[in-house]
């Protein structure tokens, strides 16, 4: 296995694990009827530093197991790889977007309703964790394409 395709399935494994926890709490958050907007960007803030410390010391790690192949450039294989892969993460991410800019409207008029707290706050967390979540969903779609390929082509 390279060292790109490892540091995919870290990445992989880090983001479904780490935005995965954080959108749960908040999704628990918002089923009990609340918004707290402070423990919202705490979470968002620690999920941040954590998928960034995970994947540098992944790095890390790997590079110090392959020193060599950890600096060899991308050769004509990962490029097409990763290019091929974006094109279903891209289509996801505009998809999700563009259904979460449809639903603005109806969000912003129903979760005042029935979640407690100040309206802005209510809006601002439940519209920007949705957009989080398309972002999520888009790079682990881009990640598994590319290990996919990986796995088939070698």
């Amino acid at each position: 296995m390279s060292f790109r395709e490892k540091m995919l399935w870290v990445s992989m494994v880090a983001v479904a694990t780490i935005w995965g926890s954080y959108l749960f709490d908040v999704a628990s958050l918002l089923a009990r009827g609340t918004v707290d907007a402070g423990q919202a960007y705490g979470g968002f803030v620690k999920s941040v530093v954590l998928l960034v410390g995970v994947q540098v010391a992944a790095a890390i790690i790997l590079a110090i197991m392959a020193p060599a192949e950890a600096n060899a450039p991308e050769d004509a294989r990962d490029r097409d790889f990763a290019a091929t892969a974006a094109v279903p993460a891209y289509k996801l991410l505009s998809l999700l977007v563009v259904v979460i800019m449809l639903a603005t409207p109806a969000i912003v008029a129903a979760a005042p309703r029935w979640l407690t707290g100040d309206p802005d706050t209510i809006n601002a967390v439940v519209i920007g964790n949705a957009l989080l979540l398309a972002l999520v969903l888009a790079s682990l779609v881009n990640a598994a394409s590319q290990l996919r390929r990986y796995r088939r082509e070698g």
